[in-house]
């Protein structure tokens, strides 16, 4: 197995090096990512689709909606901050606010001050309110609203400081938080009086103030906007959505992710600009975005090279450059590097996306893999959050399962196992 975790570590970095905006955003961005990072196991591009399950039903669409026979429990908004996955590491609050962490643990992204690797989970905070992890840094917001963060957060150029550190260990930062976002060298702050701050690089205008460039970045926190309610970071993109149910995006788009109509190498918007209306719920993946509109309708667009987009399509040059509607009854999305979940108003989990390491959770995985569809996965459904190759669910009985890539200890199982195929329960003691 260690073995393994030395192949899949220079993986991730071959993989992170040949993914950019730019050939010289190669040299910058050096691979970092949000929660939705660069696969493990970098896979051809394909349009081939998986054969789901023979228990699989097919997602609810404007025509079919959800059957409302199931009694369904209020949603509680503060679950889906309980649980986080990184890159190759995960994090869930317990009920008693104590905050657990495990698998890859190179860029201290742990928090336990080690260079290490964890297969179990390690309790590393106690009085968390919420968390999110990036592609190799973290960071959680207290009950007091101070903000920590560890792990990862690269400068550039070399020579920036302050905010940009590489803490082994939970660091404050700042206090009056209300919500936190990690991007691939960028992070994003709502305050408790909902302005959105951001600091970071900023090479292709993922910082929103109106600059970009190789050297243009800020070490400092940067107020972007008032009335931010949510705001989700990509790998070089940045979505949020104000107080009047406005969407918006700034930031590379060379993919469409922006939602704009537009696409390209040169595709840059340096400054928030509006795509939709009526939007209550904004998460972007690697290069993928995705938004709940109030009257729960899930829509999408961005690259969709691995079916990500859930529009049935997929291949190499499969690109969804405004948002189409993929389903109905939608309470809560989540975004990882290449693959995408819904939880409708019922509980039941759906997954569509690449499939290489068995992160959508149907038992299947494998090279070219995936499902360009919504496949329904599991029932009972609270939260879920995605990483690079792995998936985690928290159902309404407060119990966690985790699947997908288990290489460098994501999933939390200790096994030679590499791949997990279908969710499978975690237990946390």
């Amino acid at each position: 197995m260690k073995k393994l975790l030395i192949i899949n570590t220079l993986l991730c970095i071959i993989t992170a090096a040949l993914t950019s905006c730019s050939d010289s955003k190669a040299q910058t961005a050096e691979g970092s990512r949000t929660t939705a990072a660069v696969t493990t196991n970098t896979i051809e591009q394909t349009t081939i689709n998986t054969t789901t399950q023979t228990t699989s039903e097919p997602a609810p669409t404007e025509n079919e909606t959800v059957s409302t026979t199931v009694s369904v429990a209020e949603f509680d908004p503060h679950s889906i901050d309980r649980l986080s996955l990184g890159g190759c590491h995960t994090g869930f609050v317990k009920e008693d606010s104590s905050l657990y962490v495990w698998g890859c643990g190179f860029e201290y992204q742990l928090g336990n001050g080690e260079h290490t690797i964890a297969d179990n989970p390690i309790k590393i905070m106690d009085d968390v309110e919420k968390i999110n992890f990036g592609f190799e840094n973290s960071a959680a917001i207290t009950k007091d609203g101070s903000l920590y963060i560890w792990g990862k957060h690269k400068p550039n150029p070399a020579e920036a400081k302050e905010l940009f550190m590489n803490p082994s260990s939970p660091t404050k930062i700042m206090d009056n938080v209300s919500s936190v976002s990690l991007g691939s060298n960028h992070t994003a702050v709502i305050k408790n009086d909902n302005t959105l701050y951001m600091w970071g690089d900023n090479y292709l205008g993922e910082l929103g103030n109106g600059k970009s460039g190789k050297y243009e970045y800020s070490d400092t926190p940067v107020k972007i906007m008032d009335n931010v309610i949510c705001v989700s970071l990509g790998f070089l993109h940045s979505a949020a959505v104000t107080t009047d149910g406005s969407l918006y995006t700034w930031g590379c788009n060379r993919n469409g992710q922006l939602g704009n109509g537009k696409s390209g190498e040169s595709e840059i918007e340096a400054e928030p600009v509006k795509i939709m209306e009526n939007v209550q719920y904004v998460s972007v993946g690697d290069e993928h975005s995705a938004a709940i509109t109030e009257d729960g309708s899930l829509y999408m667009w961005g690259r969709n090279d691995s079916g990500q987009v859930g529009n049935g399509k997929s291949g190499e040059n499969e690109i969804q450059t405004e948002p189409v509607k993929i389903m109905d009854n939608v309470q809560y999305v989540s975004l990882g590097a290449e693959h995408s979940a819904a939880i409708t108003k019922d509980g039941s989990l759906y997954m569509w996306g690449n499939n290489s390491d068995g992160q959508l959770g149907n038992g299947e995985s494998g090279y070219k893999i995936l499902s360009s569809v919504p496949i329904k996965i599991m029932d009972n459904v609270e939260a879920v959050s995605l990483g690079n190759g792995h998936s985690g669910a928290l159902t309404k009985d407060g119990e966690l399962y985790m699947w997908g890539n288990n290489s460098l200890g994501g999933v939390g199982i200790e096994s030679e196992d590499n791949r997990i195929l279908v969710p499978t329960k975690i237990d946390i003691t």
